[in-house]
């Protein structure tokens, strides 16, 4: 059975520090009982994440009714999320949250959509992620990599905003594999408008909790239509350019448009290439930006490590740029990554309904009920991991890792619905993260503690400023 929770007003969030005996990054204080459903919309509008009771690190599944209209039930043990992802994944949509989020951005693409559409479009896009074809973006990945290196040896040495140049850097990477033909201007504007809308997306999640209607604004409103207007129609536009050019190509823009439903032969409509070029800039873009920006942010909290990544990467790769054949031998590299996506999951919840009333473990859950998955708690669990809020890379050792559950760690989701470009993360990430590793040092502040805060994404309150040193 659930732990049933009641509402307790009387709770503070201080996030963790580190002390001599090892790495404990910023992490969130968790609420003894959950809060009262107002001081809960409140913490949730500043971060979700503050909304997660402790029960949740500690039980297999904690169910909440703060009002009448809402149930939430936090599945956090890995079987019952097994059972729930994979098992009961027929009996599930999207939940209608993430879809009013989303519906301004995203549309019904890949991301949001259910049922045949879902599985149509899952069905053109999946043969653009395989394995060997991603691994022909290496030198592309190599080559942004290398010219951040080469702006900070400009800059010589300082504090650097690692988030910002994180989120350029990825975007760069998205331009020239996913959308060429777009230019320098509509880069940006898409970039700017992704993060601005994000930023402000608490607004929308608690407006749609509150079931109010979509017509009613909200204070973030105007500044949401503005920045999914201004990323619309650059891409809009971008595969307009495109279409009219009849220029071949081999990145995935080119390969979208030339997709075709494998039953009945449809290409995709502009509408769906738009909300799916949507889709993946948010999947490949802004999420690897945030795993790169939590991983550097370790390394200079853990210089060891850092000097240890740095000395696999000479070793194995030496002065040239990475090639493919080097991704899979950067095992170090790999850990260090895995570690950080454990400690802070660039999506940090998963969300669902279900379609009809069903047990879950015994459990009866209603139809209207709001099912989370806190990848956040699950990866910091205390029954699944050993000194959990410990920076320690060593526990994705192969003999460690597999005696893992397959939803212990899952900073991809799971399920039929897994992350689609998961492998394009990886290898982009690793690409990325040797390439700066062996091009500068990265050293913290002393001062700056940044709070994990979820805006879909896992964003550093604060940003991240560094201090990067060019190795010369």
């Amino acid at each position: 059975m659930p732990t049933r929770l009641t509402p307790n007003t009387d709770v503070q969030f201080v996030p963790a520090t580190s002390d001599g005996n090892g790495l404990y990054p910023p992490s969130i204080t968790p609420p003894d009982q959950p809060l009262g459903f107002f001081d809960f919309l409140r913490q949730f509008i500043a971060n979700p994440l503050r909304g997660l009771p402790r029960q949740v690190y500690e039980e297999d599944l904690t169910l909440y009714r703060p009002t009448k209209k809402l149930t939430v039930l936090w599945v956090s043990g890995p079987a019952i999320v097994e059972e729930l992802l994979v098992g009961k994944a027929n009996l599930l949509v999207k939940s209608p949250l993430e879809k009013q989020v989303f519906a301004a951005t995203l549309g019904d693409g890949v991301l949001t959509s259910d049922g045949a559409l879902w599985r149509w479009q899952r069905r053109v896009m999946a043969p653009l992620f395989r394995h060997n074809e991603i691994l022909s973006y290496v030198p592309t990945m190599a080559q942004v990599a290398e010219e951040q290196v080469t702006e900070w040896r400009r800059a010589f040495a300082g504090s650097q905003a690692i988030d910002e140049q994180m989120m350029t850097s990825t975007f760069k990477v998205i331009m020239r594999t996913m959308l060429v033909g777009g230019d320098r201007s509509e880069g940006e504007a898409i970039m700017r408008g992704g993060s601005e809308y994000l930023a402000r997306v608490s607004w929308k999640m608690a407006h749609a909790l509150l079931h109010l209607p979509t017509w009613l604004p909200h204070p973030a409103s105007r500044q949401m239509r503005r920045a999914s207007r201004t990323v619309r129609s650059a891409l809009s536009d971008i595969i307009t350019r495109r279409r009219q050019s009849a220029v071949e190509g081999t990145d995935l823009l080119a390969r979208l448009l030339n997709a075709r439903d494998p039953d009945g032969g449809e290409p995709m409509t502009q509408d769906q290439l738009v909300n799916n070029l949507s889709t993946l800039l948010e999947a490949g873009h802004e999420t690897t930006a945030k795993a790169l920006t939590w991983t550097l942010y370790l390394l200079a909290r853990a210089p060891e490590w850092q000097q240890s990544v740095r000395d696999e990467v000479n070793r194995i790769v030496g002065p040239t740029s990475i090639r493919a054949e080097h991704i899979d031998k950067l095992v170090l590299t790999t850990r260090v990554l895995k570690e950080a996506m454990r400690l802070y999951p660039p999506v940090p919840v998963v969300a669902r309904q279900p379609k009809e009333a069903f047990e879950l473990a015994g459990t009866p859950v209603p139809a209207n009920a709001q099912i989370v998955v806190p990848i956040f708690a699950i990866h910091r669990h205390r029954k699944l991991w050993k000194d959990p809020d410990r920076f320690d890379p060593d526990r994705f050792l192969p003999d460690r890792e597999t005696e893992m559950a397959r939803t212990q760690f899952m900073p991809f989701g799971a399920g039929p619905r897994i992350c689609i470009g998961q492998s394009f993360a990886m290898i982009e990430a690793v690409t990325l993260l040797a390439t700066f590793v062996r091009g500068a040092r990265f050293d913290w502040d002393g001062e700056h503690l940044p709070e994990p805060i979820s805006r879909i994404t896992l964003r550093p309150k604060g940003g991240m400023p560094l201090t990067v040193t060019p190795i010369l």
